[in-house]
């Protein structure tokens, strides 16, 4: 190493200690910085004057108005880590114009609705046995695994898990619904 940089490095040290210990002694709106407290004794401090404590409460009192008349944030419409459709809410229906051709969904409905289950896809593991496989379900805005035999929402049973297709029987009209992957 160099005289050079030597005498750098020492300017550099000097200059970073006079800035810390400078640092440590300076006065912010009269209170007096005693550094770290030792032995958890809290730091002393001195009592601000009379006048800084009126114009500390005019500022806040001032800030506190400010926050009152702030925009607050809206709820989120949707859920990003949920499968399915938007929920339309009266705020956002007002915001923003419906796109042509699009039906908004009445609020209160009387008729039953079949739940909407569509395939996701099909995983696949090994087992001494051979392959097992599982059906990933999107369920009403859920993600459903779901194996040979299983109930799925209460409604449906898996019967057949293929490579490309899986096989629900509706357990309430019997009904076969056959889901294929795009």
């Amino acid at each position: 190493m160099t005289f050079s940089r030597i005498g750098v490095m020492v300017t550099g040290a000097g200059l970073l200690a006079a800035w810390l210990s400078s640092a440590a002694s300076t006065t912010s709106s009269g209170w007096i910085s005693t550094g770290m407290p030792t032995g958890g004794v809290a730091p002393v401090a001195t009592a601000p004057s009379d006048t800084g404590l009126i114009a500390l409460e005019q500022e806040m009192a001032r800030l506190s108005a400010r926050l009152d008349r702030a925009p607050r944030p809206r709820t989120p419409s949707r859920n990003p880590f949920l499968l399915g459709a938007r929920a339309v809410t009266p705020s956002s229906r007002e915001e923003s114009p419906a796109a042509p051709g699009f039906v908004a969904a009445t609020e209160t409905s009387t008729v039953a609705t079949v739940p909407s289950v569509t395939l996701a896809g099909i995983a696949a593991d090994r087992t001494p046995v051979g392959r097992r496989r599982t059906a990933i379900l999107s369920v009403e805005g859920r993600v459903v695994l779901a194996d040979i035999g299983d109930e799925v929402i209460g409604r449906y049973q898996v019967r057949l898990i293929d490579e490309n297709v899986v096989e629900l029987r509706d357990l309430q009209n019997r009904a076969l619904l056959r889901l294929a992957l795009p």
